[in-house]
């Protein structure tokens, strides 16, 4: 018999060759090329098993097996960004019983493995009992622009899952909200620039300062010319959503012209620099969602009406009693600015812990680890906000050390197998006869 996990496997390398970070629109997706030959894969390799595909204008594609009732599979096949330092190649690697590469775990392998699950169960004789719908977004990671094209030309199934969160099963995602700040440059700032997206923490943040300001600390590099002092702060990515996992560059930068000029720097420090958003007020928690997180992703420096502006992108993901105006209003008032506004924004999402989607998803995951797991909460949005009854499920396991967002991506092809096994463990018991 066909050994699906490992022509699993081969496909997944395929669809991780290419480069799928957004880039500029081509004749074929919104999103760029690489997004574009990622969907044209995913749609060859579903008609080879016998699926019906369609793809919307290089936005997503959809693979459609079955009849009736439609269920959702959400998932994307763009990544963020990443650099020349990992340890293996971030377009997939299998080294040291890994699979390397970016987007192994987000989304493109939970996505193929829940794919090629479906694909084993009708080779063995079983029946869908609905219409299994696989979405493959193409923008998730920067607007979600694919899930607004499907709504716009099609009618988003009312139940389902998305493979982009983390096992057990998800069924609480905080509110998550990117704000647009503007602030007065701090005294002697010429410029700044640094981060890449609101949802990372920074990796590196540099600024000119019209001053001389000597002297060295861990991840700083300073470099004076004309009086003006150069500096960049080298920090450690991380998903926004768990900014403790990483080491801010911004915080970095900030700190150090804290210790070295004082002043605004000092205020900036107070207000900016903690991960739970306590010192702009917003050190929120609830019974149901637990405690809000604070990420400043982007800053950089913009000319306003003439006047050089500091801009930050922070990224916040709230407990699930508390709405996006009310953390405005709270970072408005505290960083005394009225130029606080959304960017962009997801509600939160909520199912009941004792829904029948939550717990024949939870079922499964406890028959294959043998464990006795609840569902859990978390700061990461996924497309299982875009359902009426969806939740998150998968792929990082409660002991697995995510890599996310971060370098080396990876997964051990052990902890894939058992990632295999409850999809189709879950899939076969929700989806088919």
């Amino acid at each position: 018999m066909k050994d699906h996990f490992q022509a699993m496997i081969q496909k997944t390398m395929q669809l991780l060759s290419i480069d799928s970070v957004q880039s500029a629109p081509c004749h074929s997706s919104p999103f760029g090329k690489g997004v574009a030959q990622c969907l044209e894969l995913v749609c060859q390799t579903a008609k080879e098993m016998g699926m019906q595909t369609h793809n919307e204008s290089g936005y997503y594609c959809t693979c459609d097996i079955g009849e009736g009732e439609i269920f959702g599979i959400l998932g994307h096949i763009d990544v963020v960004p990443y650099d020349d330092d990992w340890s293996a190649n971030p377009l997939g690697e299998i080294k040291d019983g890994k699979i390397f590469g970016r987007g192994i775990l987000d989304d493109k392998g939970p996505m193929m493995c829940c794919l090629y699950a479906v694909n084993q169960l009708i080779d063995e004789g079983y029946k869908p009992k609905c219409k299994i719908r696989f979405i493959f977004g193409g923008n998730e990671e920067s607007g979600w622009k694919c899930i607004d094209k499907y709504n716009e030309v099609d009618v988003m199934p009312q139940s389902g899952f998305s493979p982009d969160g983390d096992f057990p099963v998800i069924n609480c995602e905080k509110g998550l909200v990117g704000y647009d700040v503007f602030l007065d440059m701090p005294e002697n700032m010429i410029s700044v620039d640094g981060g890449s997206r609101g949802n990372i923490v920074m990796a590196k943040c540099s600024c000119a300062i019209d001053k001389t300001v000597d002297g060295n600390s861990e991840g700083i590099q300073v470099e004076l010319k004309d009086g003006k002092s150069y500096i960049t702060a080298f920090g450690k990515p991380a998903h926004a959503s768990t900014p403790w996992e990483g080491d801010n560059a911004f915080w970095r930068l900030i700190n150090f012209l804290s210790e070295k000029l004082g002043g605004t720097y000092d205020i900036l420090r107070q207000k900016l620099c903690h991960n739970d958003g306590s010192g702009c007020d917003v050190k929120l928690e609830d019974e149901k969602s637990g405690k809000l997180t604070f990420n400043v992703g982007v800053a950089n420096s913009q000319t306003i009406n003439g006047k050089t502006k500091l801009h930050l992108i922070i990224d916040i993901r709230h407990p699930v009693t508390f709405t996006k105006e009310d953390i405005m209003q709270r970072l408005q008032k505290s960083l005394d600015t009225p130029n606080v506004s959304v960017r962009n924004f997801h509600n939160p999402l909520y199912i009941d812990k004792d829904n029948k989607l939550v717990q024949n998803l939870l079922a499964a995951y406890n028959e294959v680890t043998d464990e006795n797991a609840s569902p859990i909460t978390i700061g990461g949005g996924t497309y299982a906000r875009a359902l009426e009854c969806g939740v998150a499920f998968g792929p990082i396991f409660p002991d697995m050390q995510s890599t996310i967002h971060q370098k080396d991506e990876c997964v051990k092809i052990e902890d894939f197998k058992k990632m295999y096994d409850i999809y189709y463990t879950a899939i076969k018991k929700l989806l088919f006869n």
